[in-house]
């Protein structure tokens, strides 16, 4: 069976806080969502969202275990806008497995990896 990678949630303890960093840092744009989570729209098909955990999930260990790549026209200039904006680089743009990429870790603790795609 062949699947398709269809939705991405990111937890955050910080609804307000981590939409501010999505849109106002990263660049990412909201969409229709429910209102205890900020969806992203997505040029590639895969939702992204953040949103408050449901009360029996674990706050402790936020991204742990996790890889989440986004791919971008230009990483290099991704890296410069985002890193004016104070994103967190964690990794700094280099030759990786899949072309030009860099890596920074969100407020909530995530690691996000961003890497240039052909066009």
């Amino acid at each position: 069976m062949h699947t398709n990678l269809d939705f991405i949630a990111l937890h955050t303890t910080d609804l307000t806080a981590a939409r501010q960093y999505y849109t106002g840092v990263l660049g990412f744009e909201t969409t229709a969502g429910p209102p205890n989570a900020a969806v992203f729209a997505s040029a590639g098909g895969t939702t992204v969202a953040i949103r408050e955990p449901l009360p029996h999930e674990h706050k402790e260990h936020f991204g742990a275990g996790v890889s989440v790549w986004f791919g971008v026209p230009d990483a290099d200039a991704y890296h410069a806008r985002i890193t004016a904006a104070g994103a967190q680089v964690t990794q700094p743009p280099q030759d990786g497995p899949f072309g030009r990429m860099f890596s920074v870790r969100t407020p909530d603790g995530h690691t996000l990896t961003f890497h240039q795609t052909q066009a």
